[in-house]
Formats: structure tokens, sequence, C-alpha cells
């Protein structure tokens, strides 16, 4: 949290987005406000101060910090899709795997560690596979056959550098002479007169 009251960029790019949701709903502050009450619970940080300046505040990028239960209670007020949720998540900096009580599960560090290798290691095939269109321009079975396409890639790099790895290591550790996994005798005496 920023201490000199300057806004987070999280904060400004979750308020841009949840701005667009609103928008393209064609709904106004008022609206989005009233429906957030409904979702907010009273022990919410930002209960008490929510309004119409408030979220003028967080869309135009002047909040300095958003509460990830706030972004819950406001992805749910507008009615989000699993992929807006995640969108909104993404750009206020909070994990679209954890809950609202950031407990994060075994399933959900499993999936953190795979999306940040397939990211990681993958993004330029992913960025390819898109080819110019927009995530949100897919529906569910493409974007999971694009993400399975890059994720087969991945595991079969895996897979061939796990294998050199350890024929390397076989080939270290194997005494001089072996060859192809055979032995090879070499005869003492020729040994013995080689170092001479």
């Amino acid at each position: 949290m920023a201490t000199d009251g300057t806004p987070e960029p999280a904060a400004k790019r979750c308020g841009e987005a949840i701005a667009r949701l609103r928008t393209a709903r064609r709904w106004s502050r008022a609206h989005l406000v009233i429906r957030l009450y409904d979702e907010l619970s009273p022990d919410d940080p930002c209960y008490d101060s929510i309004s119409e300046t408030w979220l003028a505040r967080l869309e135009n990028g002047r909040m300095v910090k958003v509460p990830r239960q706030t972004v819950e209670a406001l992805c749910r007020a507008l009615r989000c899709t699993p992929r807006e949720r995640a969108h909104v998540l993404l750009h206020a900096d909070r994990c679209a795997l954890a809950d609202a009580e950031h407990i994060p599960t075994a399933t959900a560090e499993l999936l953190a560690y795979v999306m940040d290798r397939l990211y990681n290691e993958a993004r330029d095939m992913l960025g390819a596979l898109l080819d110019q269109r927009s995530p949100a321009s897919l529906d569910d079975v493409e974007a999971f056959e694009l993400t399975a396409t890059a994720l087969d890639s991945l595991i079969s790099r895996r897979t061939r550098q796990t294998a050199q790895a350890a024929n390397a290591r076989a080939h270290a550790s194997a005494p001089h002479g072996a060859r192809d996994g055979r032995l090879t005798l070499v005869p003492r005496v020729a040994a013995n007169s080689a170092a001479r």
C-alpha cells in the first residue's frame, strides 16, 4: 500500500476494469452502488464510504488501494462472468485462485505454479496461437484448447530436458570406455603402456 497516499497502479487498473464493465452494461454509478451494497458485508473496510463519489474515485484511478473483499463484491455486483472476474482480479493484482479469505488451497498452489511456468515458458507460443485475437473473443473451449496446446508443448520440452539431463548424468558417471550402455574393457597392459 502506498503510504504517501499515491494510488497504487493495481488500484488504478482495477478501477478502469470496473468502469469498462459498468459502461458495457450501461449502468449508472448509482445503479452499481445500489447493487454493491447488496453484496458487501457490513465488516467490509469500505462499507461506510461506498457512494457514487467513492466509485468515481475508484474508476478514475484516485483510490489508494482496494481491499480484495471489495473487489470480489464489485465483481458480484456487476454479475461478472468467470472470465470477467479473472480479468478484474488480474488487473487488481489479486490471485484469481484465492478465495475471499485469502486462504490458498493445495490445488490453487499447484495451478498457480503451473500457470507461472506456462506464462514464463510458453507465452510466446500462446501469443502466436492467439494471433491478434482478444482473449475475450474466445469461447471456453477455444481458450482451453489454446492453453492445452501450449501446455502439451511445455510438457514435451520438459520431458526432453529431463531425458537429456538423465543421459548426461549417466554418461558422466559411466566407467571409462563405456559406450551405449555397454562396458568396453581396456586391457590393463595397454592402459599401463599408454600411461608411460
